[in-house]
């Protein structure tokens, strides 16, 4: 026994100890805390995010990592390295919006370098695999031009070339890792130095000389033996073209230094000389680069064409045949513009070329295809820049569109009401036995998305800075239409949902109003929002600049809005113009941002036409010099039904709901104070002033917006060095100016409002703001604000509302910001730039879109859902109770009558 014993004994205390050590591994694990702000099962359950980089500048395959990727620098300042396979981000890095953060050179090679800044500039090397710093340091060039310095890498060693022009070329070389100068600068004597030159790296290479002899010159700027190249310009071009021709780089990192001359021209630069290419250009358009294939050199180009449509061509640079086996045109391909970004091409065994090619859309999309066209994946960078959304509702569903047509047909006997009645009735049965087979009735086609029960499916459509037109669902994220107009500005664009999917048999009228392009004049352009096929005007374009646009009020015969257009002419067009004489009572105004001059303008139906007539003006900034910062105006989904709110004595406040106030945030000058903020609430119909408040000494942030009787701007205070959140409100009173029903007028209101302000500090930087809409605005309201560190976090208005009570929170100076406000929870969003806000069938629920560099779009509940079931509501559970208490009833009456029966027989 006392050996058993001491045989145990060591292995009873190791247990002991092993026990002691995992309550520290317990202990440690309960601190980590895995969800944040959500439940973990709602992520991703109402929202989704998509991460974009933006217009691609410069791309290169990483060949030297094993996992394959392709390394990008954006217009967005952004790098970031892309799956090979998928498209997708693997890792990114945001830089400055300013100058600061452009981009200037990207190389590939063991590590990523980047050149990035304008003097001072920043020279940073990045792990290609997880995009880790590993070195950075700066660099301050003495009278540098940064639209004229170039930048390359060669031999480990960073190379800046900054001409002088008709003087000279300064070369400079630092060691790419310390950033040491390997001496003085290099000045290289080159007076035929021009605006009409390029850098082709080595060679620096230019087309000077007076026109009846202009020479082709270029010279090696990293060469120890100055050597400069020259040759009649009239030996590539014709004598007829000397005056107009032009020099373009090849593009996609060619390997052999050339260009293109003219429009069809390819020069190499080999051995000191200029070497003409046994190849021409197919196109004009069309972006070529050399790389290396299987048998030697090869020339890929491409364009696209309305004939030929996109076309892919490959060519031997040493004996100028085609190679076959690249070729591609294809009708259905719509890239237009496309601009060879990076080519690579492998040796496969049986000695063909195995070819990846990035390639660059002028519609901001960016697509790798390999030989023969075939498209891998595409990503829409266009998105990255959104200008205007729009919801849109989904129509009903057949069955129910043949409900509402049966009702709203009149005419007829009774005998064709039966008739429609009967065969509504079988087609109902028809889709029940489809369901029972398990057959879904409506196909997954953007075509014949139905409306659900609360109204949460909706369309969006994106217009973007490239003037391409998107049509997504907001449920997925997933892209359903796009439409690219090439002659599209969306610098100041407007949609317009003319006539919604619910009026069958009509279709859905969306109209978008920008401007062209190249012209600046009006540019509308009408689709169906369903399918983004154009309709009824389809895409018309004035001769004249637009100053204001609106949507009529009041619909045609065909349940349509039409639109009211005022010209710089102060001239008026209503689209359709049958729709004019309902132009009645209609006023409009314009402001001029950079004066803070505001006009308005009463329009109506003569008989002939719809004129215009100026009513009011005014100059919001006073006589000094002032600028319009923001506008605020009230969103056309809001729909009041609160005309008041409850105090605590039980009396009632009612609001100042005026239809036609927008607010103006003015920045102006003032000789004592320096910089002054007024906020103006304007009545754009009557010219009257509803409230204003001033800020001395602060800057305007172009932040602003409007709901119900409501106003918040936000503006950065210069005395106190913060920024504020500054609220107004607008009340009659504790007795209506009007009668219930009655509608209000601008015109015949001749009382001031209750104007409260207040302002609150604002203990973070942010870059968007808006209201949360609901379906009649019985709810809570919530304030969305877009801040920089990536969050978008809900305020409720309790916090921020200038009228005080004791039913409200005690007023604090400095607004809080809790985690469990924030929207996007982990899902960090770069440069927020908009917040959108729709309503949804449920009044409790508001739908948010998020734009800026991504996309993120979610749900709210600013009451909570009141009207909606939880998510983790046990049917079972309270289905078993509820069939429980049935039997338990029945079961009881039985037994209750049996008694009574046995106690009448006693």
């Amino acid at each position: 026994m006392g050996v058993l014993s001491s045989n145990l004994k060591p292995s009873f205390l190791g247990l002991l100890k092993f026990l002691n050590n995992m309550n520290w591994f317990i202990v440690f694990f309960s601190l980590i805390n895995i969800s944040v702000c959500i439940y973990e099962d709602q992520i991703g359950k109402f929202d989704w995010r998509q991460t974009y980089v933006g217009r691609i500048k410069f791309a290169q395959f990483d060949t030297v990592s094993t996992a394959k990727k392709i390394i990008v620098a954006t217009e967005e300042n952004v790098l970031a390295a892309l799956n090979l396979k998928t498209g997708q981000v693997v890792w990114r890095h945001v830089f400055e919006t300013a100058s600061t953060g452009n981009i200037q050179l990207l190389h590939v090679g063991e590590k990523v370098t980047t050149v990035t800044g304008s003097n001072p500039y920043l020279v940073r090397g990045w792990d290609s695999n997880t995009g880790v710093l590993i070195w950075e340091w700066s660099l301050t060039v003495q009278n540098d031009l940064t639209e004229y310095s170039q930048w390359w890498v060669q031999n480990n060693m960073l190379v800046h070339v900054l001409p002088v022009f008709g003087s000279h070329i300064e070369v400079t070389m630092y060691n790419l890792l310390t950033g040491s100068n390997r001496g003085a600068s290099s000045m290289l004597p080159a007076i035929w130095t021009n605006e009409r030159c390029i850098l082709t790296a080595p060679h620096y290479t230019c087309i000077s000389g007076p026109l009846e002899s202009q020479l082709l010159l270029s010279i090696d700027v990293t060469s120890n033996a100055v050597k400069i190249i020259s040759k009649p310009l009239t030996d590539y071009v014709d004598i007829q073209q000397t005056v107009s021709v032009n020099l373009r780089p090849l593009g996609g990192n060619s390997i052999i230094p050339g260009f293109v001359l003219g429009n069809d021209k390819i020069v190499f630069i080999r051995d000191n000389n200029f070497e003409k290419s046994k190849v021409q250009l197919g196109d004009k358009s069309a972006s070529a680069t050399v790389v290396d294939g299987a048998n030697g050199h090869i020339l890929v180009q491409t364009w696209m064409d309305d004939v030929t449509g996109f076309t892919l061509t490959a060519d031997s640079v040493s004996t100028g045949k085609e190679v076959t086996d690249i070729y591609c045109s294809d009708k259905t391909l719509n890239i237009p513009k496309p601009e060879l970004l990076a080519v690579m091409c492998t040796r496969t065994s049986r000695e063909q070329n195995a070819c990846r090619l990035l390639i660059n859309a002028a519609d901001d999309a960016v697509h790798l295809m390999q030989q023969g066209g075939r498209a891998l994946w595409a990503r829409e960078e266009a998105l990255s820049r959104a200008r205007a959304v729009e919801f849109v509702e989904l129509p009903v569903s057949d069955t129910d569109a043949a409900l509402e047509s049966e009702f709203d047909q009149k005419e007829g006997s009774v005998w064709s009401a039966f008739a429609r009645r009967l065969l509504t009735q079988y087609q109902q049965l028809q889709n029940l036995i489809r369901s029972l087979q398990g057959e879904s009735a409506v196909q997954k086609t953007p075509s014949s998305l139905v409306r659900d029960y609360f109204n949460l499916h909706r369309i969006i459509v994106i217009v973007t800075d490239a003037g391409k037109i998107f049509g997504i669902d907001n449920l997925s994220g997933e892209i359903l239409w796009r439409r690219y107009e090439a002659g599209l500005s969306a610098q100041s664009a407007s949609v317009f949902t003319r006539r919604s999917a619910r009026t069958p048999p009509h279709h859905a009228h969306l109209s978008v109003v920008a401007t062209q392009r190249d012209t600046g004049n009006g540019f509308i352009l009408s689709l169906n929002p369903i399918t983004g096929e154009l309709i009824d005007e389809g895409k018309l374009i004035l001769n004249v600049r637009l100053l204001q646009c609106m949507m009529l009020h009041v619909p045609d015969s065909e349940k349509l809005h039409a639109l009211v257009l005022l010209d710089e002419k102060e001239n008026v067009l209503v689209l359709p113009s049958s729709a004019a004489p309902l132009v009645e009572d209609v006023y409009m105004y314009v402001a001029e941002k950079d004066t803070a001059k505001v006009q308005g303008y009463s329009l109506r139906f003569d008989g002939k036409g719809v004129r215009a007539q100026r009513t009011w003006a005014a100059r919001l900034g006073g006589a000094g010099a002032a600028r319009v910062a923001a506008t605020a105006t009230r969103s056309r989904l809001e729909h009041v039904r609160a005309p008041g709110r409850a105090l605590a004595d039980r009396s009632v406040l009612y609001k100042y709901s005026n239809p036609n106030l927008v607010l103006f945030v003015v920045e102006r000058l003032d000789p004592l104070y320096k910089e002054e903020v007024v906020a103006v609430a304007l009545d754009v119909v009557s010219g009257a002033l509803a409230g204003a408040a001033a800020h001395r000494r602060a800057r305007a942030l172009p932040l602003a917006a409007h709901a119900d009787n409501c106003f918040v701007y936000l503006y950065r205070s210069e005395k106190h060095r913060r920024l504020e959140l500054a609220t107004m409100e607008l009340y009659e009173g504790k007795e209506r100016w009007l009668e219930p029903g009655v509608p209000f007028s601008s015109l015949e209101s001749n009382q001031v409002p209750i104007v409260e302000h207040q302002a609150f500090i604002l203990p973070a930087t942010p870059t968007a703001a808006a209201f949360t809409i609901t379906e009649r605005s019985l709810t809570d309201r919530h304030v969305l604000l877009g801040l920089s560190s990536g969050a978008v976090v809900e305020l409720p208005w309790a916090y921020l509302e200038a009228r005080r009570d004791e039913s409200l929170p005690v007023a604090a100076p400095e607004l809080p910001l809790p985690a469990d406000a924030t929207l996007n929870y982990n899902r960090t969003l770069q440069r927020v730039s908009a917040l959108h806000a729709a309503p949804a069938g449920l009044e409790s629920t508001s739908l948010v879109l998020v734009t800026g560099l991504d996309l993120f779009y979610t749900r709210v509940a600013p009451s909570k859902t009141f009207d909606l079931l939880k998510d983790d509501f046990d049917y079972y559970l309270i289905t078993i109770v509820l069939s429980a208490l049935i039997v338990a009833t029945y079961s009881t009456k039985y037994f209750a009558s049996r008694k009574m029966l046995k106690q009448a027989w006693k």
